[in-house]
């Protein structure tokens, strides 16, 4: 019996691909309807995670760039967001697709992520992850990250906390 590895191919995201990103990332954050979906933070935060003209925006900033991964038809699976800072690389919105969250998507993308930071010599990643979001955290932790210590407040143009919580600053040292 033959096996098969499947194929990703990470890139930038384009104009182009905003529709189809946009609601990526908000089913991600979301939940798709009757899913246990691991992700989402529909029960913390209301209303959407992005709009279509928020992404715009942020592709338009010099230093910020959002990766897709995308499989052999090019259909989007996943997305994460890299902004370089002064003294580190900035990762948000890392999303996959609720239905093949476990097909290591998100670990691609991290491990991408990684890649890119070297390549531009940066010797950190920093993330934010909702403080109440153990499973999250912990996922995070698996993958190297350790928290700061720090703590942001939640901000969203296009959504509300349904209860009081705060973003943790988590951090990856690159070896």
């Amino acid at each position: 019996m033959q096996q098969t590895q499947e194929v990703y191919t990470i890139s930038p995201v384009t104009a182009a691909d905003i529709p189809a990103v946009t609601q990526l990332i908000n089913s991600a954050y979301k939940g798709e309807a009757g899913s246990k979906s691991w992700t989402s933070e529909g029960h913390l935060v209301e209303g959407e995670r992005t709009t279509e003209a928020a992404l715009l925006d942020l592709i338009s900033r010099p230093g910020v760039t959002i990766f897709k991964c995308c499989d052999m038809q090019s259909v989007i699976l996943g997305s994460v967001l890299l902004e370089k800072k002064e003294t580190t690389l900035y990762l948000g919105m890392l999303s996959v697709l609720p239905g093949v969250q476990t097909a290591g998507i998100g670990s691609r993308l991290i491990q991408y992520s990684e890649a890119f930071a070297r390549e531009h010599q940066y010797n950190t990643i920093t993330i934010t992850v909702i403080d109440k979001r153990k499973e999250l955290i912990d996922w995070y932790r698996r993958k190297g990250f350790e928290p700061t210590g720090n703590e942001v407040p939640f901000s969203n143009k296009s959504s509300a906390a349904r209860s009081s919580f705060s973003l943790m600053e988590m951090r990856k040292t690159l070896v």
